[in-house]
């Protein structure tokens, strides 16, 4: 464990293993623990290194002004600089996703590889998901904000299963270390008005979407902008030339807990392939 600093603000990192360096961005609420049954995975052939931005997780939960989606993207930026990591490729997912976009776009000579999960832009879909996230939050406590996002991203055959619910029990424990109660508001209002179109079409680094193509939502024409389909193809007309790793019959962002063999494998034949060693 290790602390990266600038302008005041201490940001918690950790490294694990050895080979080229791949950064982990989780979801606003996860964070690191996004990643806790693929990080050893990882470890075996790269160094793996996980954060969290400001305002969250073990990182400090200093935050005077609203965050944006740039700034946590410089976090990172801040947290590579302490670490000595000149390149790296990324593996992102959930909400993280934007913010290795934008990382990627914004430095593309420090980024050797991206692997994200294909949400870049927020629509009446994403922003109403969101404020049933904070009213749900701020009324009953971060931690049942846990089974919101699972709804929107499990399997429907998963949520009330030993399986589901044993992730409910893990999650509910991390929702609270991670979030921060008091500035929840603004975390949600920096990713409710992301839109990084022009971000995606810049990428020069080899990229691969990885997302598991079953949730509960995906059926439902009211909730199409969160389907496997809609978001898939919605990159793909902005970057025709990213490849697409599927993790069947896995919940969508939550596709490296419910099937964690599958998604690691996948990453690491893909860093394998284009990371320079």
């Amino acid at each position: 464990m290790a602390t990266a600093s600038e302008n005041g603000i201490h940001l918690w990192y950790e490294t694990k293993g050895e080979g080229p360096p791949v950064m982990l961005v989780g979801g606003f609420a996860l964070i690191d623990s996004q990643w806790e049954y693929v990080v050893d995975d990882l470890a075996a052939k790269y160094t793996v290194v996980n954060w969290a931005f400001r305002g969250s997780g073990k990182s400090d939960w200093t935050m005077a002004c609203p965050p944006t989606v740039d700034q946590y993207a410089e976090d990172m930026r801040i947290v590579m600089d302490a670490a000595g990591i000149e390149k790296t490729a990324i593996w992102a997912t959930s909400t993280g996703a934007p913010v290795a976009l934008r990382f990627a776009a914004k430095y593309p000579e420090r980024v050797t590889a991206l692997c994200t999960y294909p949400w870049f832009k927020s629509d009446d879909t994403w922003r109403g998901i969101m404020d049933a996230a904070y009213y749900v939050g701020r009324n009953f406590g971060v931690d049942h904000m846990s089974r919101l996002f699972a709804g929107a991203v499990f399997p429907a055959d998963l949520l009330y299963e030993p399986g589901g619910i044993a992730y409910e029990v893990w999650a509910k424990k991390r929702y609270i270390e991670n979030v921060n109660p008091n500035t929840l508001k603004w975390v949600i209002e920096a990713y409710k008005e992301v839109d990084l179109t022009g971000d995606v079409k810049r990428l020069e680094c080899p990229t691969m979407l990885l997302m598991g193509n079953d949730s509960a939502q995906n059926t439902r024409e009211e909730m199409k902008e969160v389907s496997y389909d809609y978001l898939v193809g919605s990159f793909l007309e902005l970057k025709p030339d990213c490849e697409v790793a599927t993790i069947e019959n896995a919940g969508s962002t939550y596709c490296m807990i419910t099937s964690a063999d599958k998604c690691s494998a996948a990453a690491i034949e893909f860093f394998d392939r284009v990371v320079p060693r």
